[in-house]
């Protein structure tokens, strides 16, 4: 309990930054949405003159942004990035913390077990992410209902979208932790984090660009667009399986990794 209280210490100002700037970004694009419906032909018009594979590509081919559910979308799939990238750097910053301000002497000279240290470093991964998935949505959704009071707005719809957010982030803090593996100390996670993050997303943008199916397995930002929660109004059960498989199998060879890796004490 210690450990998992002393990590989500140390996260807490990142943490802090990433959540308040999400919620802050959804409150910008909520202001514009009334300009937005009103302009919605205009909009349109201007929407035309781009080409299919670039409206695909940045999220608003299948999607009406003069609605209300529409415009969440588009946002919402740039709020998934930011959430993904602030998921990769827990996955890749928690498990390789001591090495990188040089005290893993001093942790593993305790009669922890590495797997319980890895265990409780995780277990506060997860209610970081929990604490933040919920005041995202508890914060936005509270402007919506109050102010923007739109008759075409779906509580179920927006639910989806919300906490598609902390899916897309289990999948980075799997692949965050495993990376985190294969180095002896990472001076900084921030490159490794946008680096992977970025590929990803682009991998996303080629696949709405050629709508290729196969490429779809291969990101994460392919598995919950806003356009399927609008037609569905659930999640495919299909791309979260896929989530927890990709979360389970990155996070079993992490116990292993973490087990025989050589931890640098200075």
């Amino acid at each position: 309990m210690n450990i998992v209280k002393l990590e989500m210490k140390r996260s807490f100002s990142s943490f802090l930054s990433f959540t308040v700037s999400m919620i802050a970004v959804c409150y910008v694009f909520f202001a514009l949405f009334p300009n937005y419906a009103q302009d919605g032909k205009m909009l349109e018009e201007v929407l035309s003159n781009f080409p299919a594979e670039f409206k695909a590509a940045f999220g608003f081919s299948d999607v009406d942004l003069s609605t209300i559910t529409g415009f969440l979308s588009f946002l919402f799939g740039y709020i998934v990035l930011i959430g993904a990238v602030y998921g990769m750097k827990l996955g890749t910053s928690l498990p390789s913390e001591e090495a990188r301000i040089k005290t893993a002497d001093f942790l593993f000279s305790k009669p922890i077990k590495r797997s319980r240290i890895l265990a409780s470093k995780l277990a506060a991964i997860g209610i970081l992410l929990l604490v933040q998935n919920v005041l995202l949505y508890i914060m936005t959704l509270l402007p919506l209902l109050l102010f923007l009071n739109d008759p075409d707005f779906d509580v179920v719809i927006y639910t989806c979208m919300s906490f598609s957010v902390g899916l897309v982030q289990l999948f980075f803090v799997g692949v965050g932790a495993l990376c985190s593996m294969f180095f002896k100390r990472l001076k900084s996670v921030t490159p490794l984090s946008l680096g992977v993050v970025f590929f990803f997303f682009i991998v996303e943008m080629i696949n709405q660009s050629i709508m290729d199916k196969k490429l779809t397995y291969l990101t994460p930002f392919s598995y919950f667009k806003g356009a399927d929660l609008i037609a569905d109004r659930s999640y495919d059960a299909v791309y979260v399986f896929l989530v927890l498989i990709v979360l389970t199998v990155t996070l079993a060879f992490s116990f292993l990794l973490y087990q025989k890796k050589d931890l640098p004490t200075v």
